[in-house]
């Protein structure tokens, strides 16, 4: 289950070396090309619609909380769409725009008292993005694994099964007002990164389930509190879109690989 944690430590100087050699930004904008064009229409459409929303956000200027939430919320919404696209593209900007897109989305979620999405955001940071920015050769010959036994779901059931319990426990002592979907879409996210940074198809069944869940989070914190960016709704909406369009890819590839 670690494997891609050694891996990254143990070749650490040469991926360092082979990056900067090239020169950092310009092998950033190496990883956006040969996406699939649902990816880049997903990213597209996002923008515009982020752009419909803080435009009046700005306008109506209703506090300077208001602001910092609606600029947050549409930088946050765009980089996070970035990110989950550039992972059904296996590209390996997503270590550097999923950092970039979490702080932006702590800001909002902390406004919005969603502490779920902050605990999400940087068990993210800590346990995938920086090991995927640290290894810039993450999509290298890169091929979808897949389970190829039952007890390997057990396993993961029993990851998911044990961090709901622990971070329901742990949000049941900070009056969270949403805490079973809190609960819910932090401890799949966990098992999703899992399997996304091991490589398994396997982490769309886990990453449907939580861009799921944490629509109902957002619906949740706008209807009772009234506080939640309505940005970050519309990004976690694509999020389904586009985790439809990754499970499409990976399982495609699993399956020509094993019939070949």
């Amino acid at each position: 289950m670690f494997e891609s944690y050694k891996r990254v430590l143990t070749n650490l100087p040469e991926y360092s070396k082979n990056v900067f050699r090239k020169g950092y930004f310009k092998w950033l904008l190496g990883q956006v090309k040969g996406w699939s064009k649902i990816l880049y229409l997903i990213c597209i459409v996002n923008f515009i619609m982020q752009c419909a929303i803080l435009i009046p956000a700005l306008l109506n200027n209703t506090g300077i909380i208001s602001i910092v939430a609606a600029i947050a919320g549409f930088m946050g919404a765009n980089l996070s769409v970035l990110c989950v696209c550039s992972i059904s593209a296996r590209s390996a900007l997503n270590g550097f725009t999923s950092i970039s897109s979490a702080l932006f989305i702590i800001t909002a979620a902390c406004i919005s008292h969603n502490w779920a999405t902050v605990a999400e955001q940087l068990f993210f940071m800590f346990a995938m993005d920086f090991w995927v920015l640290l290894d810039p050769m993450w999509n290298k010959d890169i091929k979808a694994r897949e389970f190829s036994k039952a007890s390997e779901w057990f396993k993961y059931l029993g990851i998911f099964i044990l961090a709901y319990i622990v971070i329901y426990f742990v949000f049941s002592y900070t009056n969270d007002p949403n805490l079973i979907p809190d609960s819910l879409v932090l401890s799949v996210s966990v098992v999703a990164s899992l399997l996304e940074f091991n490589r398994y198809k396997e982490q769309y069944v886990f990453w449907l389930i939580g861009n799921v869940a944490n629509c109902w989070v957002w619906v949740a914190s706008w209807l009772s509190q009234g506080t939640a960016t309505p940005a970050l709704l519309v990004s976690y909406s694509l999020f389904f879109l586009n985790s439809l369009t990754g499970m499409y890819l990976w399982y495609k590839e699993a399956r020509t690989l094993r019939n070949k």
